[in-house]
Parts: structure tokens; sequence; C-alpha cells
């Protein structure tokens, strides 16, 4: 039985947007195909979440489920090859390394065959090209296996990008690969048009002429506000000693997706929020700061409804702070609050790492919303069906 097309997503690095590619990619394809005859997985996932079973899979798949139309019963099978804890140091260590990753194919050929009565499958694949190599499946390597033709992902700009363009391109063409073209992601908004004049499928074709039949350009994707920032609830995940301040939040106020983080050192005699915030942006301050948290609801108060706060985390908190003065200043506040031990150097270091390591979660409603309006606006539909015979 012929195998359908392969998309193979292939990114220039973690988080370049490959999940959010493939829930744009599938919201184009499912205007001309039905949705049932679309298969996705995640031949080679590393972030694990639990199903009701104890089955762990990746939570890549979860996001596809939760957001898409698609016929996904069986969310085990896609997620065949799963890189947890130990596997990477038991087959380095191991003598017959090649039977492991034999074992890893056979998983993955398992999946194909599950996903063979579809029209078209996208394959996601996992951080830069050469991720998976150390088990012996780079995403290059897994893209050849299942025959699949590659949509990359890079960055926005032109310098920057061009210059990993190279570097990514020779990797995939030394491995042989079948790179179909190129989306470009995250230009900022101002350079748009700058972007999609000077980098085209003519300029990528004299640069790299090596590749037959050339690029194709399927897109230049602007950076979206908030799409890549986290909310109050994944940041407080990130803190395993947080403590929330159980005055009356609105859940929604939870999981809407902040700004940016403001450190708050000034003494209070001089503090002005409005002058130091914005609206959804994050305000760390010390647990004992009470006059100046007091100062921070009220100045919340202020602001529209749709404009507010994106929450507050209290420093160096311990069982004497925040303090019932604090604790009163946030009651009734509507502000996601809660304190950690931590230092705030410390809570700023882990609040960083939270906000580049970002990925979209289920509740992530309006993100994916506003990713179905970025695709219909800039993805190229009708060239992509061309180039990948769809």
């Amino acid at each position: 039985m012929p195998m359908p097309p392969v998309i193979y997503i292939a990114g220039e690095r973690q988080h370049a947007g490959k999940t959010v590619t493939s829930l744009g990619l599938i919201s184009a394809l499912s205007k001309l195909i039905d949705p049932r005859d679309i298969g996705y997985f995640k031949p080679v996932g590393q972030e694990m979440v639990e199903l009701p079973d104890g089955e762990h899979i990746d939570k890549d798949i979860l996001i596809v489920k939760e957001f898409t139309p698609l016929d996904m019963p069986d969310l085990g099978i896609l997620s065949p090859v799963r890189v947890v804890s130990g596997i990477t140091r038991d087959y380095i260590k191991s003598d017959h390394p090649e039977a492991i990753t034999a074992g890893f194919a056979a998983s993955i050929a398992e999946t194909m065959h599950y996903l063979s009565t579809k029209k078209v499958i996208i394959a996601e694949g996992t951080g830069h090209p050469g991720v998976g190599s150390v088990i012996g499946l780079s995403n290059a390597r897994v893209a050849n296996l299942l025959g699949a033709r590659i949509l990359y992902l890079v960055g926005g700009g032109i310098g920057r990008t061009l210059d990993e363009l190279e570097v990514d391109l020779s990797y995939f063409s030394h491995h042989r690969c079948r790179v179909a073209g190129v989306l470009f992601n995250k230009v900022q908004p101002e350079k748009l048009e700058m972007m999609v004049d000077v980098v085209t499928e003519s300029a990528l074709t004299r640069l790299f002429p090596e590749w037959d039949p050339p690029l194709t350009v399927f897109g230049h994707m602007p950076r979206v506000m908030y799409l890549n920032n986290p909310s109050m609830h994944l940041i407080a995940q990130g803190f395993k000693d947080h403590r929330g301040i159980h005055a009356d939040q609105p859940k929604d106020a939870w999981f809407r997706a902040c700004r940016k983080v403001k450190i708050i050192t000034q003494d209070y005699e001089v503090f002005d929020p409005a002058r130091r915030l914005r609206p959804r942006d994050i305000a760390v301050i010390g647990a004992g700061s009470h006059r100046r948290v007091k100062r921070l609801v009220e100045y919340n108060r202020s602001l529209p409804d749709d404009e507010k706060l994106g929450g507050i985390i209290l420093t160096c908190a311990n069982d004497r702070m925040p303090d019932e003065a604090t604790q009163a200043s946030l009651d009734n506040s509507r502000i996601p609050t809660f304190a950690v031990s931590q230092d705030t150097a410390d809570t700023d270091a882990t609040i960083y790492k939270i906000f580049n390591k970002t990925k979209l979660q289920t509740y992530d409603k309006m993100k994916h919303e506003r990713i179905v309006e970025l695709f219909t606006e800039h993805f190229d539909a009708a060239r992509f069906i061309r180039t990948f015979g769809l």
C-alpha cells in the first residue's frame, strides 16, 4: 500500500515554532482536506505528560488533540520514541546501540502504518536539526526514515537568518534530505515588508543553488504579541515552593499570557506604578513590602478590565511574610499572586528560564485563535498544496 505524503516540520532550534506551525498548517489544510484524512504525530519526543491511564507521551500530542479536529483516538501510538531520563546514557553505554536505534525506527514505522490510510501526514520534529543524533535519530535521519519532505522554520531577519540557513541546509544536504521549502517565522512586524521584499525565492535560489527543485518560500510570519509568553499559572508551576495568595482572583487571569517582568526596587516614597508598569506586566517585589503592594493594587484598580496587571510575585516569603497588611491589600484585588521563598535574583532567573522555553498549553485557546488568523493571512496555502502534491 503506497504511503501518503509526509510533511516533516523542522526548525533552527528548540522553540522555533514547530508546534505553532503544526497547528497553523492543520488549520490551513483542514479548509481543503477533510480533517479526518490528516494525520499527525511526533516521532521523537522529549517533554512528556502523563495520560489518565498512566502512559507518558509527548506533550505536543495533547496540544494538537485539544486544538484541532483531527481524528486521534490512540494518542500513545502518535508518540513512538520517548526520550526520557536515562535513555541517552543507556544508549551511549550500550554494546549494541544500533539495535536500540533499530527498535526506535521500528516503533516509528508502526506509527506510520497506523496513519497509512490518511491522505497526508504531518510529522513534527524536535529541537534543531541535529537533535536526536545521540540515539541515531536526528531530525535529518527521521525525515529520511519517513520518506518525508521538510518544511523548515527559521527566524525572521536577513543576515542572521541566512547564516543559519547556510549551516542547517548544509546539514540536511549532507544527509541527502529533501527540503521542500522555508517558512520565515517570528519576523519583527516593522521589518516584515522589507523581509518579504528581500528574502524571496529567487534570492534563496541564488544563495543555495544546489537544491533541486529550488526552495519554496511559504510565508513570512510576523511575531505576535504574547504568543510565546507564559501565564501566571505556568510561571507558578516553575517554582516548587510557591504559595498562592488566596484572594478573589478570576481563573482566566491566571491563564492569560503576561507581558514583561518588572522588578520593583524603588522606595515607597518614589515608587509610581503608572511609570514603571504596563498592562499584563508581572511585578516582582519583596513579600514584606506591604505599602508598595497596596500601591500596586490601587494602580491595578484604576486600569480598564482588559488592561490589568499580569500578576504579582512576592519574594523572600516565610511564615511571617507576607504579613496581614499585605494579605489585606491583596484581598479582592483580582491580581494573580503567589509567594516564593527565593530572593529576587533567584526568582528573576527562574522566570527568565520559563519565558525562554514557553510552549503552548491546552488552555491557550486565544493563542490558538491567533495562530489560525496568522496562517490565514500570511501562509501561502495554495503554493504549499502544489509543492507537496496534495
